[in-house]
């Protein structure tokens, strides 16, 4: 079924009807060797509210397992910068103690907010050298969007796989810290890629509301649109 290695995390209600954000990479399966580096395209498609509004900041978080993976760096794609012209400023926070790089995003003033579907980031990562054979995960799912109504959306995050030394085996998990916490963790390297811009970096907000169950129709949705996003992307 087309939603097994997809994760819901860090969002709001979702009630039917609602739209979602949904994240993606490409490639969406990488296989490299211990020791290799290689960079995937992080994909962002949101729509907004039902009332227009669109996003005023994104917060994306990937995760990882520190002992097989490392991401080194996050470089910040265009999405954000859709729909009316604005001032743009990003952070990044790279924590690889806890497996976790974010890249901040948000427009000053919001001017209505961004919406479509384009690259948010760039990731460059690293395999350890020493890293065993089998697949492990670069997670989406605690990323968090805020609309220019100040409302959290609903964000969807579908897993790249990444297949070292030809492993069949899923290497085991790991736990991650919340995300809220980890900008002011003394072990992540935080640095504002607008040098020019005046910009603060402080604890990240957490969204307060949970997940309800979904329903089978939400999910049968969802994996239409996510099927119809990758057919876009490969025409």
């Amino acid at each position: 079924m087309l939603v097994g290695a997809l994760t819901l995390g860090g969002i709001g209600s979702v009630a039917a009807g609602d739209r979602v954000a949904i994240i993606s990479t490409e490639p969406a399966t990488i296989t490299a060797q211990p020791g290799d580096e290689f960079t995937v395209d992080v994909v962002l498609y949101g729509e907004g509210s039902h009332d227009g509004s669109g996003a005023s900041s994104v917060t994306l978080a990937a995760q990882y397992h520190p002992e097989y993976l490392e991401i080194t760096d996050v470089e910040r794609g265009p999405w954000i910068e859709q729909d009316e012209e604005t001032d743009v400023y990003a952070t990044q926070t790279l924590a690889h103690e806890q497996g976790t790089a974010l890249s901040t995003q948000w427009r000053d003033p919001v001017a209505g907010g961004a919406t479509g579907m384009a690259r948010i980031a760039t990731l460059t990562v690293s395999v350890a050298p020493d890293a065993p054979p089998g697949e492990t995960a670069i997670a989406f799912g605690e990323s968090e969007i805020e609309l220019a109504t100040d409302w959290p959306m609903p964000v969807v995050g579908e897993s790249a796989t990444v297949v070292i030394d030809g492993g069949e085996t899923e290497l085991e998990s790991f736990d991650h810290p919340p995300v809220d916490s980890l900008s002011a963790d003394a072990n992540a390297t935080t640095a504002d890629e607008n040098s020019d811009a005046d910009t603060t970096t402080g604890p990240l907000d957490a969204l307060s509301n949970s997940v309800p169950e979904l329903g089978v129709g939400f999910v049968i949705a969802f994996g239409l649109v996510v099927l119809a996003v990758r057919t876009v992307r490969s025409d």
